[in-house]
């Protein structure tokens, strides 16, 4: 069994070496966007208690289209979304899918909501 050792050397390896990692960082980064882009809509502690005390339940089918929304939202620069659906209004933080809280119609008191850059009907 031969064994070859090869041996860099010369000026030109640091630049290979740096250009190497750029090259891995910027997959990576392409990597981490596209997981994001794929990550589906959870629901907050808060929005979870909201919907047991109002008796809503979210379908499936609900939250695929409310994932597909914030995929939308995002590709538009939205932060943070209303969302209708049907008589639920929610307010979505599009950055990290995360339904914030969920309001029926008999709650939506003053009927304004706030800290929204964005409004999604579904």
């Amino acid at each position: 069994m031969v064994h070859k050792i090869i041996q860099i050397t010369g000026r030109d390896s640091p630049s290979k070496d740096r250009k190497l990692k750029q090259s891995d960082e910027k997959n990576f980064a392409e990597i981490l966007a596209d997981q994001k882009k794929e990550m589906n809509v959870k629901l907050s502690g808060h929005a979870q208690e909201r919907l047991k005390q109002q008796n809503i339940t979210i379908t499936p089918y609900d939250l695929n289209r409310i994932n597909d929304a914030a995929k939308m939202a995002e590709s538009k620069g939205a932060k943070e979304s209303l969302m209708l659906l049907r008589d639920l209004a929610l307010v979505v933080n599009i950055s990290n899918r995360t339904i914030i809280t969920a309001v029926d119609k008999e709650r939506q008191k003053d009927k304004i909501f706030t800290n929204i850059d964005s409004t999604i009907i579904l």
